[in-house]
């Protein structure tokens, strides 16, 4: 699962009213007169309650309605607020927070389910070099670059971050050591033959992996530990193929 950016030209994200203290004012003299009616018209039992409530009562039914709908509009508010401070604003993937969350969320049904899954933290060699050679605005499109390939080589159960600079994440969930290592090695290879073409100038990017798998046991801050221990031991080897884990 992968973050998507948020277009805030097209939203239509809610915002408070600012009637909504007159509201909350409202259905409470509403609901004050439905009951002083009602009592009134028991004691002089002219007409049923039902008939004299009516009208109260339609208006009590609007007024909850209009409350119904503020909250709904202020849960969607929340909730986009929420997303943005999960998601890496130049990648539209989850940030490091976000990623802390899912490693959680991941580890916490791995314990209850035992499922198994692995952790694969990259880091760019050249990153600073791109740079101080083009600029940080070029680096910022080879992010989106490496961003863009990554994804494009997850299933989409797994989880893919940037957890800030040049290092990105993916939690492969519900996954043994074998087939992730295998995957984690396509995703090395395709990360390695990325270039990205700017101004006429081919830009190859390099990156180490470090891989680590994970099951019910895993604790989140050990596990994270061990990935980037794993990442930068291929670092030193420049060894792009063969991937060690923090244990190898």
């Amino acid at each position: 699962m992968t973050r998507k950016p948020f277009d805030t030209e097209k939203s239509t994200v809610p915002h408070a009213s600012a009637s909504e203290s007159s509201l909350i004012s409202d259905i409470g003299s509403t609901a004050s007169k439905l009951l002083s009616t009602i009592s009134q018209g028991r004691k002089n039992r002219k007409k049923t309650d039902g008939e004299l409530a009516t009208p109260l009562v339609e208006q009590a039914l609007d007024a909850a309605s209009e409350v119904e709908n503020f909250l709904t509009e202020q849960s969607a508010r929340i909730a986009y607020l929420e997303n943005l401070t999960l998601t890496d604003e130049l990648t539209g993937l989850f940030n490091r927070r976000g990623f802390n969350e899912q490693v959680r969320r991941t580890l916490a049904s791995a314990s209850r389910y035992g499922d198994d899954g692995v952790l694969v933290i990259c880091d760019l060699d050249n990153f600073k070099e791109i740079n101080d050679t083009y600029g940080h605005l070029v680096g910022d499109i080879v992010l989106r670059h490496v961003a863009k390939a990554i994804e494009a080589q997850v299933r989409e159960t797994d989880l893919v971050s940037r957890l800030g600079g040049d290092e990105f994440a993916v939690l492969m969930v519900q996954t043994n050591w074998r087939d992730g290592l295998k995957r984690a090695q396509m995703l090395n290879r395709v990360i390695n033959r990325t270039i990205v073409t700017y101004d006429g100038h081919e830009i190859t990017v390099s990156g180490s992996l470090g891989v680590e798998p994970f099951g019910p046991a895993d604790e989140e801050t050990n596990l994270i530990a061990r990935a980037d221990m794993a990442m930068y031991v291929n670092k030193r080897k420049k060894a792009s193929i063969a991937l060690n884990t923090a244990a190898e």
